[in-house]
């Protein structure tokens, strides 16, 4: 009797799906970042009674920017980008300073030291940093997961019945192959794999959990 085997595009398609269904909560936890509105506070602190100067010199002398990247805070890495809400002078040659340096002169991305003026700043970064790592560790349990139980069985009909919510996982027309086919017995196949908390992480997956 015909069954569906795991083929390697099969696989491939289900794990996808499996990534795909735990990146919003990854999105979501990305977006729960630091406000745009520290960017003009981290340029005031970094430039401070320099910022009057700036302003005065003639044109040509800066160049003007409208927002600033930041790779780290700390030894938090950062990488983000926040917008001043308007033009700022910006100097050309980045000024020795105990509170910044430049990351790359290239790409203009700027390191906030160790110092206690950025602490309110660095424990935003910190906690966007975990939020993000957290999702980030529940997508890559949820697809090994789901990987241990692909390499448990050779063909789909067992694997629904040992975890039902892989359907939600493989596409319309896998659908319609499987239910095209007659479901024979097979023998019970042990899997390593706590079955209740991965359907527990699918079911939280879509109410946004």
């Amino acid at each position: 009797m015909a069954t569906v085997k795991f083929s390697k595009g099969l696989t491939e398609n289900i794990l996808k799906s499996a990534k795909n269904k735990m990146q919003p909560a990854v999105d979501r936890a990305m977006e729960q970042r630091p406000a745009h509105s520290w960017g003009e506070i981290i340029y005031n602190r970094i430039f401070g009674n320099q910022i009057p100067y700036l302003t005065q010199l003639p044109a040509g002398w800066t160049t003007f920017r409208e927002s600033i990247n930041i790779g780290t805070v700390g030894d938090q890495p950062c990488v983000l980008e926040f917008n001043f809400g308007r033009a700022l002078h910006w100097p050309y040659s980045f000024p020795a300073n105990p509170l910044a340096c430049l990351m790359s002169a290239y790409r203009g991305d700027v390191k906030l030291l160790d110092n206690p003026v950025w602490d309110d700043l660095y424990l935003e970064v910190k906690a966007h940093n975990e939020r993000v790592a957290y999702a980030k560790s529940r997508q890559t349990e949820f697809v090994d997961s789901v990987t241990k139980l692909l390499e448990a069985y050779s063909t789909l009909a067992p694997a629904l019945k040992a975890w039902p919510p892989l359907w939600e996982l493989i596409s319309d027309e896998v659908k319609d192959q499987h239910r095209a086919l007659s479901n024979r017995t097979k023998k019970e196949i042990e899997v390593n794999v706590d079955l209740a908390r991965l359907t527990a992480m699918s079911t939280a997956a879509k109410f946004g959990a």
